[in-house]
């Protein structure tokens, strides 16, 4: 999303913008159980169905598993383990074709949906991007570190994550939550949503929605914490 990404990167962040501008609840970012990917069923509304998951070479499921999607692989990993850019590493040989991860201070392993709030909140794994250093350290310092004073509170235990628009943010570079945004008011999160959304607009991606998709965004914020 970003000059000068390797383009197999800049596939995986496009991929996860496709399926959550789909709008049929495609972009998943953590889950609850593996079980949560499987066949169709009595909870077929709660499977991810038409994929298949695979190992990430000799390591347990447990700790980390490839999902593919389409022609598309992904990395899950188990949000508590520590070694998760050696994991990365792995992937980025063995299914991206590269030398091996992004170096240097412009990249981060990210953990789409935050791992400490993922793991408080009971995810099994969630998935993994490299990505800018700067959407990451940005949103990590302010909504997710909010996610996690939350989930240090009031423990959820929803069986699966899906992409935000803050997650779509955070993926293709933006680097403007400055401050937590005033999660009691929607409008006071209004002008950080605007904000969001005129720099996605930049890199081609808007919301189907228009408006209504800012105010339900603003209304989000207000539960991060």
């Amino acid at each position: 999303m970003s000059a000068g990404w390797p383009p197999v990167l800049q596939r995986q962040v496009q991929v996860l913008v496709d399926q959550f501008l789909a709008g049929t609840g495609a972009a998943w970012i953590g889950i609850a159980g593996i079980g949560r990917l499987g066949v169709a069923g009595p909870a077929s509304g709660t499977m991810r169905i038409g994929g298949r998951i695979e190992a990430l070479g000799a390591h347990p499921m447990t700790e980390a598993f490839v999902w593919v999607q389409g022609s598309e692989p992904e990395l899950w990993l188990d949000p508590r383990s520590t070694k998760y850019r050696d994991l990365f590493d792995e992937f980025a040989r063995t299914r991206l074709g590269l030398a091996g991860r992004p170096r240097g201070a412009d990249w981060n392993i990210d953990h789409v949906f935050p791992k400490a709030a993922g793991a408080l909140d009971g995810m099994t794994h969630v998935r993994a991007l490299a990505i800018g250093a700067g959407g990451n350290q940005a949103l990590g310092r302010t909504v997710e570190k909010a996610m996690k004073g939350r989930a240090d509170d009031a423990p959820d235990r929803k069986v699966i994550r899906h992409a935000t628009w803050m997650t779509i943010g955070k993926a293709a570079g933006y680097e403007g939550w400055e401050s937590l945004p005033d999660s009691a008011s929607a409008a006071g999160n209004a002008p950080g949503v605007r904000n969001l959304f005129a720099f996605l607009a930049t890199r081609g991606i808007t919301a189907p929605a228009g408006a209504l998709e800012e105010s339900l965004t603003s209304f989000t914020l207000t539960k991060i914490r």
